[in-house]
């Protein structure tokens, strides 16, 4: 089975400024009780969802709770959404089938309200692994290596000779590769952003020997533990490296 990846959806991202995202030790002073979710992933991960969270999920929590952090588990949370959702009115459109994507919000602010409430936690915390662009350059100097959310990756599929493949990626001296990434999103009870941090994973495609590009089969994907523990520290990193501005 090959994994289906739509690369000119990641291509057309544009660069938007930066957020403030809260760090680690504002999180802790201000939210130091958090709802966890249980992980999810993007559709065309879905079928790795199981082994992903298996992996992820009781180190994400106890990386929380060795940072001083009380944790719960939140994913009440998607149960209160889902009852809302059953029991509105008017969230579909009954003649084209197209989500009320408005009301759709206001049903999960209301469900992430009732579940601060009911679980008294300050702030929600939603894991998943989803897809985002690789940086590559055929520079020489950039040893053929894609970059993304703190890792790096080779972009030459195994056995492909550099010699052969440059040639073809001349006219596009920089680019992108879908690679995957591990996030973790913080948001308050009314659905404010208050931080996001990620860590690479690795890369979902690469190039073949003609400079095309050859999706990773499923039984190459998130097979190394250390690539996954990796990405786990670079997202706790990147969470601590986010600078607040001073009062």
């Amino acid at each position: 089975m090959r994994l289906l990846i739509v690369l000119f959806v990641i291509a057309l991202g544009g660069c938007k400024s930066s957020p403030q995202y809260l760090n680690t030790n504002t999180l802790m002073d201000q939210y130091p009780t958090i709802g966890v979710l249980t992980l999810s992933t993007e559709s065309s991960l879905d079928a790795f969802e199981p082994e992903l969270t298996a992996f992820y999920q009781t180190k994400i929590e106890s990386e929380l709770m060795s940072k001083g952090f009380k944790v719960v588990n939140a994913d009440v949370v998607r149960d209160f959404q889902t009852e809302f959702e059953e029991n509105s009115t008017g969230l579909y459109n009954v003649n084209t089938g197209q989500m009320n994507e408005t009301l759709a919000n206001q049903l999960f602010v209301k469900a992430l309200q009732r579940a601060a409430i009911e679980l008294q936690v300050d702030a929600f915390l939603f894991v998943g692994v989803d897809t985002v662009r690789a940086t590559f350059s055929n520079n020489i100097f950039s040893s053929y290596v894609a970059s993304w959310y703190g890792q790096e990756e080779t972009y030459l599929s195994e056995g492909v000779d550099a010699g052969d493949v440059l040639g073809s990626l001349f006219v596009q001296k920089t680019g992108y590769l879908p690679g995957a990434r591990l996030y973790l999103r913080f948001r308050d009870p009314d659905n404010n952003l208050l931080s996001l941090a990620g860590g690479g994973i690795e890369l979902l495609a690469r190039f073949d020997d003609d400079g095309e590009v050859q999706t990773k089969t499923s039984d190459k994907l998130f097979d190394d533990e250390n690539e996954l523990l990796q990405a786990l520290q670079l997202a706790f990193s990147d969470l601590a490296s986010h600078k607040q501005k001073k009062k």
